[in-house]
């Protein structure tokens, strides 16, 4: 969604709405009259007209995303727009003109589903005017701190917080992270941190999924004595979780008695491992 409103935000048409539909959260009854709008009276439930996204987007941009999930019959009718640039809302025949700029997105691999033939082939070409190919966000993880700043920001904004930045060793969990969700995911844990937060985003204030150590986060170098990686592990994991001790401790599968004397023993200061 970031991507089709920057290329709205470029366009001439910025000046005009950006609507996004996720089809695949949209129930396959329902889809049709969400895109389209209904007349009063087209189904149970329709007491007025209301318009679809076509009609909210006019003269604007229509990001479709998750297109892949739509069913033959939705494909059919997305088609025709495309085609005659009319919609006709559900319980109408009288058709209505609309000029949308249709931005698509999916996950899955179109040319695929239409080999199984769960998706049109000309539906396909009629999109396909312009690619663009976009790694999933554990492949750009260059990415991540742009991405956590406009959260920010567009969460501050939004729910009317003040939190100002994210600490460098916050942030480089979260480029550490696998992310499976993609920007969506991140997009969740930059809320669910920033409720967490104070003034800024710590390691404390991260949900307990991201931190948990991944295999490449630790890099030890051939010919470490077994002192030294266990000293290593131990500053590096209380780094991780901001300093919260018994946090480490359940990381570590020792009692937070049995990491306060490692502490001891290995002489570990507090500065070696406190957030910024």
């Amino acid at each position: 969604e970031l991507v089709a409103r920057a290329i709205h935000q470029a366009s001439d048409r910025r000046g005009g709405p950006f609507i996004a539909v996720n089809t695949g959260a949209i129930p396959k009854d329902l889809i049709v009259s969400e895109l389209f709008g209904h007349e009063k009276g087209a189904f149970t439930g329709a007491t007025e007209a209301r318009k679809g996204k076509f009609e909210e987007a006019d003269g604007g941009t229509l990001f479709l995303d998750e297109i892949s999930t739509m069913d033959e019959a939705t494909q059919i009718a997305l088609l025709r727009v495309l085609e005659t640039h009319q919609i006709e809302r559900v319980g109408s025949s009288r058709s209505l003109e609309v000029n949308v700029r249709i931005v698509a997105a999916s996950n899955k691999d179109l040319k695929e589903l239409i080999e199984e033939g769960r998706f049109r082939e000309d539906l396909y070409y009629r999109l396909n005017v312009y690619r663009i190919d976009l790694p999933p966000l554990n492949e750009r993880t260059g990415d991540v701190p742009m991405l956590v700043e406009y959260f920010i920001r567009q969460f501050n904004a939004k729910y009317n917080m003040q939190i100002a930045s994210i600490d460098s060793q916050a942030l480089e969990i979260l480029q550490n992270y696998a992310w499976p969700g993609n920007v969506r995911e991140l997009r969740n844990v930059v809320l669910n941190a920033m409720i967490q937060a104070k003034d800024r985003i710590q390691i404390k204030d991260l949900p307990p999924f991201v931190l948990k150590p991944g295999p490449q986060e630790i890099r030890f170098r051939a010919g470490m004595s077994l002192p030294d990686i266990e000293r290593l592990t131990i500053v590096k994991t209380l780094k991780m979780v901001g300093g919260n001790k018994l946090k480490a401790a359940e990381l570590l599968g020792i009692s937070r008695k049995s990491l306060y004397n490692k502490l001891e023993d290995y002489q570990i200061k507090d500065e070696e491992y406190q957030s910024d």
